[in-house]
């Protein structure tokens, strides 16, 4: 009777609301409205009732259209929309009987939008014996669904177990408690639960799924291959992941070939493939010949930390050992034998890794020696064990870290004579970088550490020598530099092809020990028969045949070989000029000596021999007796060149001459601007004195006296003794010891202004550069500089100031210093000196015009020292490159890059290649900077930047493997500590 009461009640509600429905009056469109929304058609119910907003509604009616808009927008997914109706809602009805659904509806937004946890703290706040029954088992039901998306297992099975005896939540209650199980690993319970769902609608058709996989995990291949196969087709979310089990499983059930067409299916429809399809799939590809394809395949199983991994990187290894490709293989193998996972795939990767490295393989400052080492300590029982002690030795002359391998070498007890013969070459490597790199000391050690194990390969002893003289020469030590130089000319084979560079230099160091007759007849050997030296080189052989001459007085040959000089090499003529006029003047042909000198200056208006050209000019004019002439040469000299030595000794000669003219006046006022000028210099002393006579003679010394008395730190009229006597002993002690500065700083101290202060503080400044300590260098460069600005030693004092302050890091405060000094210096060295510290600090200023105009100037003169000369050219090669001039810079860095053992030699190969990839041509590009990368140079800075550009080409023409292991294996090696290095590894690799 209820149930017909009820049916009876909702049929009279029916009649009743017919009228409503149809009715065109506000409540017509409400109750339209509501039963359109109770039909499930929401957007009607939000037409309907959006009508009825607009007809004035009282209260009630706009409460109740309020609220189901709210909900259909709900319905309708909606969800942001139907949050701000709920929202305002609540605001405007707080007193509503709806109150509790609209609450229940706003975590329903935030249940449906996956925000778990905020829609857990809604449902808590709504007392749930509020609600009706059907409310109730939806507010337990979303609170146990989201509880389980929250991890938090014990509360959310709770809440399912109140939802086991329900009609509407039975079934997905049970599936989610067999889902919880199964995600805690409890697949007994999953099974029973899983195995007693409905299977026909969601959730229960997803419990094969996780069943499938179940029997996967168990190792129960057949029945996970069945279950797979039906479920396959079920959900289609699902088909990629059962293809894959499905794949896996007849895998392990010996199926190879239909497993692959499963996998195959799999990968293609995943953006992200689990690592054990792609294991499978590329060691398939691998066995079938298919080599790009597997190590493509291979390449994410690589980032598993565990055995599958491991052997990922063993087949990729071997794929590219099979290719030819032993650099890459390399790289692979190496990670391959570091992994601890399966001890046979160790052993098996180093001894393939060895193969390759035998094979000329590279890795980023891989230690191969490191690696033979390691595995002979884990595996010394290992059948390849005697193989990979032969590599050992083969692999000491291999890796490009010779510091290690000679380490390594030194911690053998009983070395065989391979190892020895080894250790002889990798001293002599070591010895010839650092020679290069400006570290004497260390490498003669080196040469004669090697020279030592003669008895293993007596030539490159002998060569030894060759170095060991130049360490010696290098340190100003000539008669041990002779020595070395004969013992290579005596020892060395007629044909060898560093004779003649031998007895160049042995010139040379006999130069420097003043034995000029032995000199010459070395020099005049090699422009006999230079062989393989450059044409510069014997230019230079001439030059100092000719001094050789000069300094036995024997001046018409010292002329002709300047002559010879000068034709062989007319674009750094300057000095054989200059000198042949000299000689022209020692023979008195002054008329002669003044053409050459004219045509030197006009040839060479940039040349450091200038002021001394001009000097020499007017001292000619004097010996003719034209001494008018000679006054305009010395004014011309003093104004172009004021400050330099030559332009005070111009100034001093000008005096002399216009003295000489009976010109007394003008000769009184010069010798004044000499000491006014230059109070501190030797000219000013000259000067001094000869004033003092001239004012004696005139019996005028009192005069004198005022004008001395009136020019600060002119010359005193008597020097003390005592000063004199202390600083001969500070300067005898130190000249014996360069170390012993003591007594010239107690000098310094006692006689502060003394006559010899300038001298003991050029003494102290060197002696502090010798010893690397810049901060006392600058600080008595610059004592000098301020104190004696015209003193010979001011020259140098510039030199080392501007040095000091280029290498702590004040780039214009240097720039300055080495312009002054490039205004004033005489002896080309000082000029070279200003000229190149210019460049450098114009180059990191990126001031690439003076970069260039330095290095011309540079390279036009004969002063530049072959050691630096690759610097300039490096220099004006990257300065022409920032010009926007790149074809003329390559021409350049490819002459230099062919020596790579050089530093700008390696810098010149790296900026080649960085300048073709940044130009688009990548072949290019990878072939210099595999040039650089095979060239085993010693500059590990540019060995590393050469390695990241080959992975930036490697990256931009498709091969990620590569350049990603090029990378890791970069950073995981590199001895360095340069920070950029690491940076630039970890932006690649993000």
């Amino acid at each position: 009777m209820k149930r017909m009461t009820i049916l009876s009640a909702m049929a009279a509600t029916v009649v009743g609301m017919t009228a409503q429905v149809n009715a065109p009056e506000i409540d017509g469109y409400l109750s339209r409205g509501t039963l359109m929304y109770r039909d499930q058609n929401y957007q009607g119910a939000i037409d309907q009732l959006t009508q009825l907003k607009r007809m004035s509604p009282d209260s009630h009616q706009a409460e109740e259209a309020d609220f189901y808009i709210a909900l259909s927008r709900l319905y309708r997914g909606e969800l942001s929309e139907a949050r701000q109706l709920l929202e305002a809602f609540i605001g405007d009805y707080p007193s509503s009987s709806h109150m509790l659904t609209a609450l229940m509806s706003i975590a329903d937004c935030d249940f449906y939008e996956s925000e778990y946890e905020q829609a857990l703290a809604r449902y808590n706040e709504i007392p749930e014996s509020a609600l009706d029954l059907a409310a109730a088992e939806d507010y337990r039901y979303r609170k146990a669904y989201s509880l389980m998306k929250l991890d938090e297992w014990d509360a959310a099975m709770n809440q399912f177990a109140s939802l086991r005896s329900t009609k509407r939540y039975s079934n997905a209650a049970r599936f989610y408690q067999g889902y919880i199980y199964y995600a805690q690993g409890d697949y007994d319970k999953a099974k029973e639960l899983l195995s007693s769902v409905n299977t026909s609608n969601a959730p229960g058709n997803r419990a094969d799924y996780y069943l499938t996989q179940i029997a996967f995990t168990e190792g129960d291949y057949d029945k996970a291959l069945s279950m797979a196969r039906k479920a396959m087709n079920t959900v289609a979310e699902f088909t990629p992941e059962m293809q894959r089990i499905a794949g896996e499983s007849l895998y392990n059930l010996g199926d190879e070939a239909e497993a692959v067409t499963y996998l195959e299916k799999y990968v293609a429809a995943t953006n992200d493939p689990k690592p054990s399809a792609l294991y499978i799939l590329g060691v398939s590809q691998y066995k079938s010949g298919d080599l790009d394809e597997a190590v493509s395949t291979l390449g994410p199983v690589t980032a598993c930390d565990d055995a599958m991994g491991q052997s990922a990187y063993l087949y990729i290894g071997q794929a590219y050992l099979k290719q030819g490709n032993v650099n890459s293989a390399l790289l692979a193998l190496e990670k391959a034998y570091r992994m601890d996972y399966d001890k046979k795939v160790q052993e098996t990767a180093f001894y393939n890794y060895a193969v390759a490295k035998m094979e000329g393989g590279r890795t980023p400052f891989g230690s191969s020696v490191t690696m033979f080492e390691d595995f002979l300590r884990r595996y010394p029982d290992s059948r390849y064990a005697p193989s990979v002690q032969e590599y050992l030795v083969t692999g000491y002359m291999t890796d490009n870290n010779y510091e290690k391998a000679l380490a390594s070498i030194e911690r053998i007890k009983r070395p065989s004579s391979a190892i020895l013969t080894a250790k002889q070459r990798v001293l002599y490597i070591l010895g010839s970088r650092d020679l290069a790199a400006g570290n004497v000391s260390q490498a003669l050690k080196r040469f004669q550490g090697a020279k030592a194990l003669s008895s293993q390969n007596k030539a490159m002893a002998t060569e030894c020598d060759l170095w060991i003289g130049d360490c010696y020469y290098r340190q100003g030590k000539y008669t041990e530099a002779s020595k070395a130089y004969s013992d290579y000319l005596r020892y060395s084979g007629a044909n060898s092809s560093n004779r003649m560079l031998a007895t160049y230099d042995l010139g040379y160091s006999r130069f420097g020990e003043k034995r000029y007759s032995e000199a010459r007849q070395n020099f005049e050997k090699v422009v006999k028969q230079p062989g393989n030296l450059g044409q510069d080189i014997v230019a230079d052989s001439y030059n100092r045949i000719g001094d050789c001459h000069y300094y036995a007085s024997a001046f018409s040959e010292a002329a002709a070989n300047y002559d010879k000089a000068y034709s062989l090499n007319p674009e750094a003529g300057d000095y054989a000029l200059f000198q042949k006029a000299m000689m022209r003047g020692l023979a008195r042909d002054y008329k002669g000596k003044l053409e050459i000198i004219d045509d030197m200056m006009s040839r060479y208006p940039t040349s450091g021999l200038m002021p001394s050209a001009l000097l020499e000019k007017a001292e000619s004019y004097v010996a003719l007796n034209r001494a008018d002439d000679a006054v305009k040469v010395y004014r011309d000299l003093v104004k172009r060149y004021p400050t330099t030595s030559q332009g005070r000794n111009g100034y001093l000669q000008l005096a002399i001459t216009l003295m000489s003219q009976g010109n007394r006046r003008q000769a009184i006022d010069t010798y004044k601007e000499v000491i006014s000028s230059y109070p501190t210099s030797e000219e000013a002393r000259v000067a001094s004195d000869d004033l003092k006579r001239i004012y004696a003679d005139d019996g005028n010394l009192d005069d004198y006296a005022k004008f001395i008395a009136s020019v600060p730190n002119a010359p005193k009229l008597e020097a003390a003794e005592m000063d004199e006597l202390t600083f001969r002993a500070a300067e005898k002690a130190y000249l014996n010891d360069n170390a012993a500065t003591s007594k010239l700083r107690d000098y310094v101290s006692r006689y502060p202004g003394g006559q010899y202060e300038p001298q003991a503080l050029s003494y102290l400044a060197t002696a502090a550069v010798n010893a690397g300590n810049e901060a006392d260098a600058l600080q008595y460069a610059t004592m000098i500089t301020e104190r004696y600005p015209d003193s010979e030693a001011a020259e140098d004092a510039l030199a080392i100031k501007g040095e000091a302050e280029y290498a702590a890091g004040n780039g214009e405060q240097a720039l300055a210093t080495f312009r002054k000094l490039e205004s004033r210096a005489s002896a080309s060295r000082n000029i070279h000196a200003a000229r190149l510290g210019i460049m450098r600090v114009s180059r990191d200023l990126g001031k690439y015009d003076d970069v260039v105009d330095m290095a011309d100037r540079m390279l036009a003169s004969t002063a530049i020292p072959s050691t630096q000369k690759n610097e300039v050219r490096y220099s004006r090669a990257y300065a022409l490159a920032q010009l926007g001039k790149g074809d003329e810079a390559v021409k350049e860095w490819q002459q230099l890059a062919e020596d790579m053992d050089d530093l700008y030699g390696a810098k010149s190969a790296y900026y080649l290649a960085q300048y073709h990839f940044d130009n688009g041509a990548e072949k290019k590009a990878r072939t210099e900077v595999e040039r650089l990368v095979d060239s085993n140079t010693p500059h590990q800075y540019w060995l590393a930047r050469g390695f990241i550009l080959l992975s930036d080409i490697y990256r931009k023409q498709g091969n990620q493997f590569e350049a990603d292991e090029y990378l890791k294996s970069l950073k995981e090696n590199y001895p360095g500590e340069e920070s950029d290095i690491f940076m630039m590894i970890d932006q690649r690799l993000k």
